[in-house]
């Protein structure tokens, strides 16, 4: 089963430190850490489901909750597209809005000066980037 793991400081984690956390909950097939995020696999679904009960808010760095939930697939027909230069005063439904307006956007996430949106693929063929 793959777990997403959210909150994570890519910078001064290492797989293996997740490996660590995750292994008493069963078998940790791999572990890849991201920027802010990071994917841990397990062999079984029972320790996976026993890992995300526990370790969900767990502090791996004081002051940093982690996010660990069911990694969710990657909806089909959609783009993801980045947006930098974001100002800090702009709110993520101002931005759903502002794309509303050329197709249906499945998420939008704004994080210091940068965006991140999936777009449905359909409705979208408009654009001009």
């Amino acid at each position: 089963m793959k777990i997403f793991v959210g909150n994570v400081d890519g910078a001064d984690t290492t797989p293996e430190e997740l490996a660590a956390l995750f292994a008493p909950y069963g078998t940790v097939m791999s572990c890849a850490v991201m920027k802010q995020f990071a994917f841990v696999h397990m062999r079984e679904n029972a320790g996976a489901l026993r890992a995300i009960e526990a370790l969900h808010g767990h502090e791996l760095r004081p002051g940093r909750a982690l996010v660990v939930e069911m990694s969710r697939p990657r909806p089909l027909n959609t783009w993801k597209i980045f947006v930098g230069n974001v100002s800090a005063a702009c709110t993520s439904q101002e931005l759903r809005s502002l794309f509303e307006r050329r197709g249906r956007v499945i998420e939008c996430d704004v994080v210091k000066g940068y965006a991140s949106l999936r777009l449905s693929r359909i409705g979208l063929s408009c654009w001009v980037l």
